[in-house]
């Protein structure tokens, strides 16, 4: 993986505050070293120039190791700290996403609507979502009942999505190309009306005639090829990077249906067919395609879904690293902070809050998108302990604290790391791994009760021996007696 050049040597006490202006004592700047740090130098021996590593002690506001602290590297899902943060400081943990139904110029007397319905979203990517609504489509079947007891019939204008919230960039930049665009799973489309987790579910079964499909939800506006046949059972459904079209390919065994997920390449398609869907099956008939576009000025509110609090999510971005919730979150803090979720226009907006309310350095972040995904994002252990001593302070900081994976836990992904000693349920922190890239950044508790913000990046190609030498950092802060 291509990587910036800047890389520093470790540096003593006396250099790296004069670097980074830390704040300590005159005696502090002019000690030799900080606490531990012959220890992890060490510990990273001849592979230093692949990481950047920063312990800070919160209580007594000093440095305790530092090894090119101050060198950018790629974060992987470390990126998740930053869009977490930025989102909580944004928007604030008791935010609701509002997702809203609304009819221009009202409900005619004889319940005909002429033109369309409207569907406006906020980006709440809990809506329709899986985990949280054993059936997606319930909060969708209660605005097309709303829209039946205010007295609609007939809409011949068919559904509008209103997903302008964000842009039309669909997906991050740089996303890996297993990603397809936005059409795996892990890694789906991103839109300002987000639904089912924007995947488009392609129930197959086999039959004497063949194999048949259908749509969940029904949305015949996203084209899907089935060149399935019966037997073999090695069926599966794609959508090729930069298409809309959904090919079902191999054959499909036993009695079925056997249930295939796309992420969609117009993610605000899905929201408005299961709306039509919905109305459908209430007995409104609907005429006319689904498509996007703007609610206008003055269109009568029928309803509104208000999304569980915001606080209650950020779990999904660092226990569970749900890359899906991430972007959201991202693009949705942007929005609130420039007017606009946007991929291009976010990633500075995300570095100047973190310059202003952090202290983060010029130079040490840049958010490509909110999950990590992209080989584009950049920062520094530095950068991440900043952000992390910010969310401390912050008053929803018991929330952000318990969204981290926690050591030894089977919920999230520390599940198989510091499974003993101190370290085991006192660090907890967010991983991230991509291709050529190992992170952990979070809080721990030394054995002598001092609390500690830390960040291990990790750029090179042993990334299997740097999640060792992460755990080993780990316990020797968690197991720290010193003064």
């Amino acid at each position: 993986m291509r990587r910036t050049p800047l890389r520093r040597r470790a540096l003593g006490l006396a250099a790296f505050a004069a670097a980074l202006a830390l704040p300590g004592t005159v005696e502090s700047r002019q000690a030799a070293q900080p606490p531990l740090q012959a220890t992890v130098q060490a510990l990273l021996g001849g592979s230093a120039d692949e990481w950047s590593v920063f312990a800070w002690s919160m209580d007594r506001k000093r440095p305790l190791f530092a090894v090119n602290a101050d060198s950018v590297m790629v974060p992987a899902s470390n990126n998740k700290v930053f869009t977490s943060i930025w989102a909580l400081a944004t928007m604030g943990p008791d935010f609701r996403f509002p997702t809203d139904v609304l009819v221009p110029g009202g409900i005619p007397a004889d319940g005909v609507v002429q033109g369309p319905v409207y569907l406006r979203g906020s980006g709440d990517p809990a809506f329709g979502y899986p985990e949280f609504d054993k059936d997606p489509m319930e909060r969708l079947r209660i605005m097309a009942r709303q829209l039946k007891a205010r007295g609609v019939r007939v809409v011949q204008g068919g559904v509008i999505a209103d997903a302008t919230v964000f842009d039309t960039l669909f997906y991050g930049p740089h996303w890996p190309a297993d990603t397809g665009n936005g059409a795996a799973y892990y890694a789906p489309t991103v839109g300002g009306l987000p639904f089912q987790r924007n995947m488009l579910w392609i129930n197959v079964s086999p039959g004497p005639g063949g194999t048949t499909f259908v749509r969940e939800p029904d949305v015949p506006e996203i084209p899907v090829i089935n060149r399935s046949s019966n037997g073999g059972g090695r069926g599966f459904a794609v959508r090729n990077p930069g298409q809309d079209t959904i090919i079902i390919k191999g054959g499909v065994a036993g009695r079925g249906p056997h249930r295939y997920p796309v992420g969609a390449a117009d993610p605000s398609l899905l929201a408005a067919g299961a709306l039509r869907q919905a109305m459908r099956e209430e007995g409104i008939q609907v005429a006319g395609a689904v498509r996007r576009g703007r609610t206008p000025q003055g269109a009568k509110l029928i309803h509104r879904h208000l999304s569980m609090p915001l606080g209650q999510m950020v779990p999904k971005l660092n226990r569970d690293s749900d890359n899906f919730f991430a972007e959201h979150f991202w693009k949705a803090a942007a929005a609130h902070s420039i007017g606009v979720g946007s991929y291009v226009m976010g990633g500075p907006a995300s570095a100047r809050f973190f310059i202003q309310h952090a202290g983060v350095p010029y130079g040490q972040l840049y958010q490509a998108d909110g999950s990590g995904l992209s080989a584009l994002n950049r920062t520094s252990s530095k950068a991440l302990v900043d952000a992390l001593v910010y969310a401390n302070g912050q008053p929803w900081s018991r929330v952000f604290h318990e969204s981290l994976a926690v050591g030894g836990d089977r919920e999230g992904t520390l599940a198989r790391l510091f499974n003993g000693g101190r370290a085991k349920g006192n660090l907890h922190a967010k991983t991230g791994y991509i291709r050529g890239v190992r992170t952990l950044s979070g809080y721990v508790r030394t054995a002598s009760g001092e609390n500690v913000a830390f960040s291990f990046l990790y750029n090179g190609r042993n990334t299997s021996g740097a999640r060792g030498v992460q755990q080993q950092l780990g316990n020797l802060l968690a197991e720290y007696a010193g003064p």
